[in-house]
């Protein structure tokens, strides 16, 4: 027997499934857009106004993408399942 034939075969996870992209998703849409809303504050001279506002947009951003990704993961988990089909009558 080779090397190559007792080599584990690597399992590698798909990107969308990885809890550091997750977590990176979660902190980077608040973070840009009180950045945005903070670079329109010093320009329109409103104080921490549009930083707020767009911060918590992006929060809320964050949990509604985490949220329907969760939504899809459990439905393609479920797919075919028997209690997920529908009655013949």
């Amino acid at each position: 027997m080779s090397a190559r034939q007792r080599q584990r075969p690597r399992f590698i996870p798909p990107p969308q499934g990885d809890a550091l992209s997750h977590g990176l998703a979660m902190i980077t849409a608040p973070v840009v857009f009180g950045l945005l809303g903070a670079l329109l504050d010093s320009r329109a001279g409103t104080g921490p106004l549009f930083l707020l506002l767009f911060a918590v947009f992006g929060v809320a951003g964050s949990f509604a993408s985490a949220y329907y990704r969760y939504e899809q993961r459990i439905a393609d988990h479920d797919a075919g399942k028997p209690w997920t089909r529908r009655g013949a009558g």
